[in-house]
């Protein structure tokens, strides 16, 4: 086994070609996944890159504090509600001036699924060539751990707390990922941080199509903070959201759907969450909800056999 991750390490540096861009020390939280994510980004698509991005658990970084920065990068940042259109401006900007660049406009779910949202559907629509990250951590972390469009059931936030009253969140998540492919955009996929080859080479792929129009990435980030976590499971977390299907990783090249990691025997739902103490309140009865909700979006992917029936909307799930 020693020898196997030993290999996969190796496969892995053999993307990181560019230098890391950011100091040794920075704010993020113990254990973040955003902290890891930011600084992959740059040493696989270089330290040329143009990033743009909103108030977030990363701009404290990106933006930099009292006149100090944390990186040598160029960030531009803008508003919530105009992230894309931030972005669309840079990259028309540049071609308008015979520039060649990478424009990144990173963010988190907040601004993605929810606040900005409006703006990025519409750089889809318009097909502008730059490449949109997401970075899901499943809520609104910088501003109080606020629930989001992509917490799951049954998860424990500020404005979803378990009581006498509210079990956690009762609304389903809305899949971002799927949400983007269905533009037939020229590339859209799903990445998260156990798989960080995988990472890479979707990183790469989006560089190159972003030529063709408009690139989203949908990666998945662990909050131990916001998540009730130990910040030393970050990684296994990122492992057991793959294993169980709760977080499949799949491509996406002009609405055309490509599993990259086939899960033959994804383990139960039930493996990923007692990792984490927003789930720790939750019955098997909820647990069957979760679960039913992970198969249903599985077998709208296309990608595995986990459900012998039709793809239906599971019903459990309260309104």
């Amino acid at each position: 086994m020693a020898e196997k991750n030993k290999g996969r390490l190796t496969k892995v540096l053999d993307y990181l070609k560019y230098d890391d861009p950011f100091s040794k020390g920075v704010s993020f939280c113990p254990g973040c996944g955003l902290e890891l994510l930011l600084r992959f980004i740059p040493r696989v698509l270089g330290n040329d890159i143009i990033i743009t991005g909103t108030p977030s658990c990363s701009a404290p970084v990106l933006l930099g504090q009292n006149k100090q920065s944390w990186h040598t990068l160029s960030y531009f940042g803008t508003l919530m509600t105009g992230a894309a259109a931030n972005a669309t401006g840079l990259v028309r900007y540049y071609k308008k001036a015979g520039i060649d660049n990478t424009v990144v406009c990173f963010n988190g779910d907040g601004t993605a699924n929810d606040i900005g949202f409006g703006n990025l559907s519409g750089a889809a629509e318009r097909n502008e060539p730059f490449i949109y990250i997401c970075y899901d951590n499943e809520g609104y972390m910088n501003t109080g751990i606020q629930k989001s469009g992509t917490t799951p059931y049954g998860a424990t936030t500020t404005t979803t707390p378990y009581g006498t009253v509210h079990k956690g969140k009762n609304l389903r998540r809305m899949n971002l990922g799927v949400k983007m492919a269905m533009n037939k955009i020229p590339y859209t996929a799903t990445a998260t941080l156990s798989d960080l080859e995988d990472l890479a080479k979707k990183l790469l792929k989006a560089k190159k199509a972003k030529e063709r129009g408009f690139c989203f990435l949908h990666v998945f980030a662990p909050c131990p903070t916001g998540w009730g976590a130990n910040p030393a499971d970050t990684i296994e977390i990122c492992r057991q959201a793959v294993k169980t299907n709760y977080f499949p990783l799949w491509e996406a090249e002009n609405g055309k759907i490509r599993m990259t990691k086939t899960v033959k025997k994804p383990k139960p739902v039930s493996s990923y969450t007692k990792l984490m103490k927003k789930f720790n309140h939750m019955t098997d009865a909820d647990l069957q909800i979760l679960q039913d909700d992970v198969e249903y979006e599985t077998c709208l992917l296309g990608g595995l056999s986990v459900l012998e029936a039709e793809c239906q909307l599971p019903v459990s799930a309260q309104d």
